[in-house]
């Protein structure tokens, strides 16, 4: 046991510190949905819920209202996965304001986002289309288009990831310069006033633009 936990601590250790943050942004968000999902379920329909649960139900319903316009036929079946990803992406954005690396200034992370994308929008296509359907998109409007259409299928997450990428490193790069040329008075009205606002309103922002991006490209994909 000794042993298994040794190994462990040593390849944590060698990680660095954007995943890091990022493993311990999954272990919140599993510990926070499995509290909400136990206060929801013994939720009285007769009472309006309180609190956390409260605040959480208002985010699910939110992005349900969203997605329904985009998805009209299928978003319960990406509604799970879609309100996963913002809720990570919400909570790793805001992983510096607890002295924590922002996951998503990692390249690799940045980078990861976008195979998820591109894994998602391209088997979801294959599976509700079928083979034959996915290729009559791709070869539309005239089989001349095909090598655009592929570019547009590779770039497309791929700039989604760089995107998130580029704003994370800007906001810090942009905080560094402030606090370079205010010197200490610049370190005190940043750590009151520049993290809230990159970290949380930006951070939120990104995160629901990545959401919103996202949700569009994929229904593209699947529906009708």
């Amino acid at each position: 046991m000794n042993d298994i936990l040794n190994s462990f601590y040593y390849f944590y250790n060698g990680l660095s510190s954007a995943i890091k943050a990022s493993i311990v942004v999954f272990i919140v968000l599993s510990i926070m949905s499995i509290v909400v999902g136990l206060n929801v379920k013994k939720l009285d329909y007769k009472k309006t819920p309180k609190g956390f649960t409260f605040l959480m139900i208002m985010l699910v319903d939110m992005i349900n209202k969203m997605l329904v316009p985009i998805f009209p036929k299928y978003h319960r079946k990406f509604q799970p996965l879609l309100l996963t990803m913002f809720m990570y992406l919400l909570f790793a954005n805001w992983a510096s304001l607890i002295g924590l690396t922002a996951p998503l200034s990692n390249l690799n992370i940045a980078l990861s986002m976008s195979i998820i994308v591109f894994g998602t929008i391209q088997g979801s296509a294959l599976i509700i289309k079928r083979p034959v359907g996915r290729m009559k998109a791709l070869l539309a409007p005239n089989p001349l288009f095909l090598p655009l259409n592929l570019i547009g299928e590779f770039s497309t997450p791929f700039s989604m990831g760089m995107r998130l990428f580029g704003n994370l490193m800007s906001g810090s790069i942009l905080a560094i310069l402030i606090y370079h040329f205010t010197s200490y008075v610049g370190i005190v009205i940043g750590a009151f006033l520049l993290h809230p606002v990159f970290d949380i309103f930006v951070g939120a922002i990104q995160a629901y633009v990545f959401l919103s991006l996202f949700s569009i490209f994929l229904a593209i994909a699947v529906e009708d």
